[in-house]
């Protein structure tokens, strides 16, 4: 039956991807991501050594082959997030249920499969969603005892994106619940589980290294992402910025403030008896906890409280941007944290039988709150994932810009890494411009050649207007591209010399 509900569950996930996965077109990340994995997929750059990478390679090869199988389209891109989002709460399930039993496992995986998180980034083409896969993968094997494939999988994860490497603790500490398992005695006669655990995950990570190195392009991918992200510098001076902009992005995780209020009602509670269970000389508190409540579930909840915790603190002193991606990583460890807290009335006391069927009301009656939030993410209604309809209209821009003769320079400032993708492999002569100057000059100096801009609703012309005229040269608009809310999106216009 609990299988059943879990495939239920999951097709209600992925059904839910449908209509951000429509409507919503790329993020310029994802277009970049994206652009690089038609790289591989041509041929035409395998080991993308003319691009300046700062991701490993991973991901990209996953586009490049759903590239290959499918074309070269959006959903193609985004399908490796879609099946990871899809699997991860699969998987959430799985760790549930050998924590914490199944019905802990179940309702884990529902409130995972419900967030808006999960639904908003499985379908981007962003690395975070298949990151996060690999994460839960690892867990559930450390859990299990299976330390080597445990590191395999954290090692698959850093090689999707470098963010998998800070998850390493959160496995190994998790993996400590049962140590003491057949599976573990057994590779502790041959290597011990944490020496088994960093060999696996330093060989997986090599291989990407090793990639780096046969690109022969400097920088490599991690001291391109270090520059990407501003080396990284403790901040200290904005701690509690960046702290309160990252906490009001978890609200998102459950999209409901009443969801919201009881997990932070109940942490609380859990963190007190758990540490009243772990005090007691027994294996069960005095205190009235139910038998179900075992030590190694204690020790759970308070591995992923403090997981959390230092997450947070981390990405506070450290210069991270205060970005949504970044946090997707710990909505399974909240998600079974609300698990444990809408199902501590059970555990609390000995219940009768019509106490029992009272709590599963309690509890259906918390689920029916992520319904709201289903629909809204459905519906892009939340400010995380990917493009909320900003870029809503570029198609049309991309098919005008195909019909125009194939000598055609097309300047570009805001949008260039859009069109690497969806202008990849057309003749057009892309040019970037850092200012309505430069991009006098540059049209000046082609009096002879089609010459294209592309200016974005949120962007004006009137400097660049006013540069072209001093330089004898004009806009005219030729195609104006609208959202599906009818506000226009994209104007298109053509350089031509003044009259």
């Amino acid at each position: 039956m609990a299988e059943l509900v879990l495939v239920l569950v999951m097709t209600v996930g992925l059904l839910a991807t449908l209509g951000p996965l429509a409507s919503n077109r790329f993020h310029r990340d994802e277009a970049i991501y994206s652009s690089w994995g038609l790289d591989i997929a041509s041929g035409r750059d395998l080991l993308i050594s003319g691009s300046p990478v700062d991701k490993p390679p991973l991901f990209l090869y996953a586009q490049a082959l759903s590239f290959l199988l499918f074309g070269p389209t959006e959903l193609a891109a985004r399908l490796p997030s879609l099946i990871a989002g899809v699997l991860s709460v699969g998987l959430m399930y799985a760790i549930g249920e050998s924590v914490y039993g199944r019905g802990v496992g179940l309702l884990g995986a529902c409130l995972l499969a419900a967030s808006p998180y999960t639904i908003l980034f499985a379908s981007t083409a962003f690395t975070d969603s298949m990151m996060v896969g690999w994460v839960l993968a690892g867990c559930l094997a450390t859990v299990q005892g299976y330390w080597g494939w445990g590191g395999i999988f954290l090692g698959l994860a850093a090689i999707t994106k470098q963010q998998g490497a800070f998850f390493v603790p959160l496995a190994l500490a998790m993996g400590q619940l049962s140590i003491r398992s057949p599976a573990n005695q057994r590779t502790a006669k041959a290597m011990p589980p944490m020496v088994s655990f960093g060999v696996a995950f330093l060989f997986v990570f090599g291989l990407a290294l090793g990639w780096d190195v046969a690109r022969a392009r400097e920088p490599g991918f991690l001291a391109q992402s270090l520059a990407s992200y501003g080396g990284l510098p403790l901040s200290l001076a904005a701690v509690q910025e960046r702290l309160l902009g990252f906490v009001d992005l978890l609200g998102y995780g459950t999209g409901s403030r009443v969801l919201n209020t009881v997990l932070l009602a109940g942490l609380p509670l859990i963190f007190m008896a758990d540490i009243h269970l772990l005090l007691a000389r027994s294996g069960i508190s005095p205190g009235g906890l139910g038998e179900a409540d075992t030590r190694s579930q204690a020790r759970a909840d308070l591995i992923l409280m403090a997981f959390i915790v230092l997450f947070l603190a981390g990405h506070s002193l450290v210069s991270f941007a205060v970005w949504d991606r970044y946090l997707l990583g710990l909505i399974p460890c909240l998600a079974l944290l609300l698990a444990r807290v809408l199902t501590l009335p059970q555990r609390l006391i000995r219940l009768s039988s019509a106490a029992n069927l009272l709590c599963l009301l309690f509890i259906l009656c918390m689920l029916a709150f992520t319904l709201r939030p289903i629909r809204d993410a459905s519906a892009s209604r939340f400010p995380i994932g990917g493009d909320h309809g900003a870029y809503q209209g570029i198609q049309q821009v991309v098919s005008y810009l195909q019909s125009v003769p194939a000598n055609t320079s097309l300047y570009h400032r805001w949008l260039g890494w859009h069109w690497r993708f969806y202008l990849w492999g057309s003749p057009y002569d892309l040019r970037a411009w850092t200012s309505p100057a430069d991009l006098a000059a540059q049209a000046a100096a082609r009096p002879r050649a089609e010459r294209y801009i592309v200016f974005p609703s949120w962007h004006s012309s009137t400097e660049a207007r006013i540069a072209l005229s001093e330089a004898g040269l004009t806009l005219r608009e030729v195609q104006r591209a609208f959202r599906d809310d009818g506000s226009i999106s994209f104007i298109v216009y053509r350089i031509e010399e003044a009259p």
